[in-house]
């Protein structure tokens, strides 16, 4: 009932304020004699491209710079009796501060009769006003005709004009005409007339033609006259600047510079009056802030954002120019550019650097291809630099939160700065919030769960949902998100009403809802296994459909950064048995993953969603469609649950694998058997050269070392790899629940571990025996056992990013990669430079002595008398073998 009162109000004092008591009248008259006729005749047309019952036969478009006259001109043809509900309905909008009406022509051609239908007195005159619902009045009317008698194959012929441009522009002109349309026309005549004195530049777009021009002595006529257009297909979820029409557009204004020059004429930043009230409410601000420009320039932001609602009267020339601050300041409401230039005046002030800023709310790419033109424009904001720091200032966005330097700024590709020489700049694309939902469902053995959802949003995702919270009932919020959760789990209800808590300062605004399901789990079809499915669609929804075979670019909701957790947990601090399922893709202009883990008696399943930019290319189109082709799947989860309605494996946390203990006890007794049937007597090879005697007879120095380092990696492996992962029961469970893996690929990797595992603590084992009997086959071992275990820790790492798809590696995985890089390096070192190496490891296996000495030639005895001489020479100071044996 408020809006139903309100408008008639609002549009009532605007009209009479502004002159509108009157109702704008229309004239008639003979067709103007400056206009073109056209030289072809109209195409027939494949009525299969034909929608509504009706098609245009004929489309004119001619304008007269000199008469400041648009001429019009419409032929179209009645294919079905449906057609006369759409085509019967004539209405011309226009503005009467400037424009005046001209009709020339109405009739219906009915068997090759001209029935006469243009009767001024039944026009209505009905204030339009289509920009209402962006809180704008432009003063816009429309004259309305409703047409009788229409039949099936009638030609509808409307001809009229439009006096008068609009004085803001200085009499300078720039259009804009599209040459092609949705559906096809018969034929399409477009035709400007210059006067030789005045230089209006045309450019073309889209593979469109070049115009034709015809001397007028004292003008040129610059026509297109194109008998049959084509019609152009279109495509849902396009970016609104991608050009799919052929286009021409003609300016006066030779450069942007000249543009600039213009907005800053027809929008001057005035002094403030002295001693008047926004002067005084300035200066009051200016103390507050203590003399701080900062200070001073947040404060002055807050209150044209906050305090001045917006409300644009664009009426005449008021479409492109601003409201005098003052005014805006006494009336508390105005439009982009009244806002823009209150604030910049203020700014001025206290001599903060401000300056206008033209922006298009809509052409993100591709407006520095746009002739130099105002209508290249819609939008006004504000750039101010403070210490040589520039930042720019939307004075329209309301509720802004953080730090002044980091308030968000939309990104409008190309702006223009109203200044002398003003020339086109790019703002940059700045990603600056984050919208983060935690839902955590805690079940009950009854198999209903307690939900309780926090979201977070920060930076530009928390002033928009503050604006939206202020402006909408609190009933109404929190029957909407009721509503939401609703849609997915049946018998969900209210717990606690919702709650939220905003800290403008951080820029962070948080929401709690709190909610209880009496049943939360399903059976599932088809296996008949009881499981819960959870949902992340407030990502999906965020992804545009598109059809097969699609060509043109997607448009993106820029910018975007989602997060959503999901925590499933099980009472009593049952843990759940491990699952993984790892998904990211990054591409140029988005991301998205997928996390699925368990960290004790939780299952957490993440999803992560974001833009890097406003659309995806064409030549990426194809790759969106293969990443979100079940978009719906992806951004969901079942989860299957054990007969006690817990996550699934939870009742098997504590129980043993009996056969992987069996497995393991088998390979460790079938490795033990190859090593001492086929390695174990044998020599050592020439892998780590040793010396040719011993030089050591006990182990000593780093060995000790060594030894310890063996036992311990031995002990760690059976602890870690054995006991904690394989030998328990949930571990092989996975094997049924892993999901995003083939089951064969995955079991096979699950075995080759179990296998690399079992050899690694074996071989420690072995290689400590080795170490302690000093054996000559010990360094090649050792050296095997390095490179084994470096293989594994570096497959495991490889595989798991590879087959699940990791993008980054968690701390536990470099600490692994480092420990085994750096093990095998220094040992490796080790036993090839170390003399004691070198000079401990020579005993052989008894086998290879025994042959040895079966072979060996008898050495000569030595004389007694001998060994008394060398003691004598050596004046009893012991042997140099004895001495390195003592070392």
């Amino acid at each position: 009932m408020k809006l139903t009162y309100f408008f008639p109000l609002v549009l009532f004092l605007l009209m009479y304020g502004f002159g509108f008591s009157a109702t704008p009248s229309i004239s008639k008259a003979n067709l103007p004699n400056w206009i073109r006729q056209s030289s072809n005749q109209p195409k027939a047309l494949d009525l299969a491209d034909i929608s509504d019952g009706y098609y245009y036969e004929r489309i004119e478009y001619q304008v007269n710079l000199a008469e400041q006259t648009r001429f019009y001109r419409d032929v179209k043809v009645l294919t079905e009796h449906a057609g006369a509900e759409h085509a019967g309905q004539v209405t011309i909008v226009f503005d009467p501060q400037y424009q005046q009406l001209i009709m020339h022509e109405l009739f219906v051609v009915r068997g090759g009769k001209h029935l006469d239908r243009l009767d001024l007195g039944k026009f209505e005159m009905i204030a339009s006003e289509s920009e209402l619902s962006r809180s704008i009045y432009n003063g816009t009317y429309a004259a309305y005709f409703l047409l009788e008698d229409l039949r099936k194959d009638d030609k509808i012929v409307l001809s009229y004009s439009l006096r008068g441009f609009n004085p803001v522009f200085d009499n300078r002109f720039a259009d804009t005409y599209f040459l092609q349309g949705y559906e096809p026309f018969g034929l399409l005549h477009v035709n400007y007339v210059v006067p030789k004195t005045r230089s209006l530049k045309f450019k073309t777009f889209k593979g469109a033609p070049t115009a034709e021009q015809q001397d007028l002595g004292h003008a040129v006529s610059y026509y297109w006259d194109i008998a049959g257009t084509d019609h152009v297909e279109t495509e849902a979820n396009m970016p609104i600047w991608y050009p799919t029409r052929q286009r021409i557009e003609c300016s006066e204004f030779s450069k942007w510079s000249d543009v600039a020059k213009w907005a800053g004429n027809v929008n001057p930043i005035p002094p403030l009056v002295a001693g008047g009230k926004l002067y005084q409410f300035s200066e009051r601000l200016w103390q507050e802030s203590k003399h701080d420009s900062v200070v001073y320039a947040q404060k002055v932001t807050d209150f044209v954002q906050n305090d001045i609602r917006y409300m644009g009267v664009e009426v005449g020339e008021y479409s492109h120019r601003a409201n005098n601050p003052e005014k805006v300041f006494a009336q508390r409401y105005g439009d982009c550019k009244d806002k823009s230039v209150l604030l910049a005046t203020m700014l001025r002030h206290k001599g903060i650097d401000a300056t206008l800023i033209l922006a298009n709310t809509y052409e993100e790419y591709g407006l520095d291809q746009y002739l130099p033109s105002p209508f290249a424009f819609n939008h006004m904001v504000v750039r101010l630099s403070i210490d040589g720091r520039r930042q720019y200032i939307d004075p329209t966005i309301m509720n802004q939160g953080g730090s002044f330097s980091e308030r968000y700024f939309p990104f409008y590709g190309k702006v223009l700065e109203v200044k002398a020489g003003g020339v086109l700049q790019d703002t940059e694309k700045v990603l600056s919030g984050t919208t983060r939902v935690e839902e955590k469902f805690k079940l009950r053995r009854d198999g209903g769960a307690q939900l309780d959802v926090v979201t977070i949003y920060s930076g530009s995702n928390a002033d928009d949902i503050r604006t939206y919270f202020k402006q909408t009932a609190k009933n109404t919020i929190d029957k909407s998100y009721l509503e939401y959760y609703q849609g997915f789990y049946k018998g969900l209800v209210r717990q606690t009403p919702l709650t939220y808590q905003d800290d403008p300062v951080r820029n962070i605004f948080r929401v709690e809802e709190h909610y209880n399901m009496h049943s939360f789990s399903e059976i599932e079809v088809g296996t008949n296994r009881r499981s819960i499915s959870v949902y992340a669609t407030n990502l999906s929804s965020y992804l545009p459909t598109i059809s097969d075979g699609r060509l043109t670019p997607i448009a993106l909701r820029y910018p975007l950064s989602l997060e959503h957790d999901i925590y499933i947990i099980n009472p009593d601090g049952i843990p759940v048995s491990p699952m993984k399922e790892n998904e990211f893709m990054d591409r140029e202009s988005y991301y998205y993953g997928k996390n699925i883990v368990t960290i004790n008696d939780t299952l957490k399943i993440a999803f992560r969603l974001g833009f890097h930019d406003t659309y995806v290319k064409a030549e990426e189109v194809a790759a969106y469609q293969s990443d979100f082709a079940d978009k719906e799947r992806f951004f969901s989860s079942a989860v299957y649950l054990d007969d006690d309605g817990l996550v699934s494996g939870s009742t098997t946390a504590h129980e043993t694998n009996g056969w992987s203990v069996f497995g393991f006890v088998v390979l460790l007794g079938l490795f033990t058997w190859l090593v001492v049937t086929y390695y174990h007597p044998r020599r050592a090879s020439t892998l780590i050269p040793v010396y040719d005697e011993m030089r050591y007879d006990r182990i000593g120095g780093w060995l000790v070392l060594l030894l310890i380092a063996l036992c311990a990696t031995a002990i760690r492996v059976f602890y870690e790899g054995m006991l904690r992962l394989f030998f328990t029961q949930q571990m092989w469970d996975t094997l049924d629940y892993n999901v995003g893996v083939h089951p064969w690929l995955y079991a096979g990797i699950f075995m080759t571990m179990f296998v690399g595992n079992t050899v690694i603590f074996f071989l420690s084992v072995y290689a400590a025996y080795l170490l302690v009997k000093r054996r000559d086959i010990f360094p090649q071992t050792l050296f095997f056992l390095l490179m084994f275990q470096l293989a594994v820790v570096l497959a495991d790492v490889v595989l798991t990013y590879t087959i699940f798809r990791e993008q980054q590696a968690e701390a536990d995985d470099y600490s692994e990669i480092v420990r085994a890089i750096s093990f095998a390096l220094i040992w490796s070192l080790y036993l090839f430079h170390s003399t004691r190496v070198k000079g401990t490891f020579l005993v052989q296996s008894d086998q290879v002595a025994q042959a040895e000495a079966l072979v060996a030639p008898a050495l000569p005895s030595i004389p007694v008398s001998v060994f008394e001489s060398t003691d004598n020479t050596s004046h009893g100071g012991g042997s140099e073998h004895d001495v390195q044996r003592d070392n």
